[in-house]
């Protein structure tokens, strides 16, 4: 089973007034049924945000990061603009794709997923 982490930082009167929106939201992809590890991932990421002091985020809001690159379209926004993040958890009902060496996506069985 695959699960999204939502991390969702409600952005201050500061922030907006720079032109950010009233929440901000960053994506993980954990894949497990493991509650502990989702649990310490959440922790993880967290201390990251905290240690930094700043919130990573996607410029184009929606999209999930790739943790294995790093993208041009991350932006950091200053926590003190941050006035709360809470975290949401929702299950995935289709596996999501990885990109092989070739640049083709594929399921973790070899299998290329179904296109529209």
């Amino acid at each position: 089973m695959q699960y999204c982490i939502q991390f969702n930082a409600h952005v201050s009167w500061e922030g907006r007034s720079n032109g950010l929106p009233s929440v901000l939201k960053s994506f993980l992809i954990y894949d497990g049924d493991d509650t502990k590890a989702i649990n310490d991932l959440i922790e993880v990421q967290s201390g990251a945000f905290v240690r930094s002091q700043a919130f990573f985020t996607q410029r184009e809001q929606g999209q999930l990061i790739d943790l294995r690159a790093t993208p041009s379209d991350r932006m950091l926004v200053p926590l003190r603009w941050i006035v709360k993040i809470d975290v949401s958890l929702h299950p995935l009902t289709a596996e999501l794709p990885e990109t092989d060496e070739h640049g083709v996506q594929r399921l973790k069985n070899g299998e290329e997923p179904l296109k529209n």
